[in-house]
């Protein structure tokens, strides 16, 4: 029984100090690639920032910040945005890094913001110039009526019915009227209810 006893806490003993060395070694990478990240090495940084989270069980508060910067550099900002605000949620304003953290996730909603509204300017671009191929139809199904010419609101008491102000009853638009339609460009031809 002793023997056995023994032996467990030799293995248990034995597996602790394992673990410790495997946190050091962990914590050596999250210093070697602040270090990096200094230097301007971003992108080898970065492999050591994510092998550390990705192993290591419990993470200090520091490797959000310094995942979060680096991400910043290698324009991830969303990431970065999102470790900069861990960090400052974990250590709020008496963390070491608070001034560099507020620093850099002002930087990445910036840049972030920047190219999200870059890609809405494209999108927006490309729906002013896309053309819908009425595949030779001379005429589509009104979108704003479906087809039936009238425009059914809920009126006070009951439902109210108008002429569609876009295919005027009819039901149906050319296909330059659909087209202007969907870009945004086709106007009323009357006002609804007229």
């Amino acid at each position: 029984m002793k023997k056995l006893l023994f032996i467990i806490l030799f293995i248990s003993a034995f597996l602790s100090q394992g673990q410790i060395v495997r946190e050091n070694e962990l914590i050596k990478k999250i210093e070697t690639g602040a270090e990096l990240m200094a230097l301007g090495k971003y992108d080898s940084a970065q492999v050591l920032f994510q092998y550390v989270l990705q192993n290591m069980e419990k993470l200090p508060s520091d490797v959000a910040y310094f995942f979060g910067r680096n991400s910043y550099h290698v324009g991830k900002y969303k990431q970065s945005i999102n470790w900069l605000n861990k960090y400052i949620q974990l250590k709020g304003t008496k963390g070491k890094y608070y001034e560099p953290a507020i620093q850099f996730l002002q930087f990445a909603e910036d840049e972030y913001l920047r190219i999200q509204r870059a890609r809405t300017e494209q999108f927006s671009k490309d729906i002013e110039s896309a053309e819908y191929d009425c595949g030779g139809l001379e005429k589509m199904l009104c979108p704003v009526c479906h087809g039936s010419g009238v425009v059914v609101q809920q009126g006070i008491f009951d439902e109210v019915y108008k002429t569609c102000p876009y295919s005027l009853g009819e039901g149906y638009l050319t296909c330059e009227e659909y087209n202007q339609f969907m870009r945004g460009n086709l106007e009323p031809k009357v006002k609804a209810g007229n």
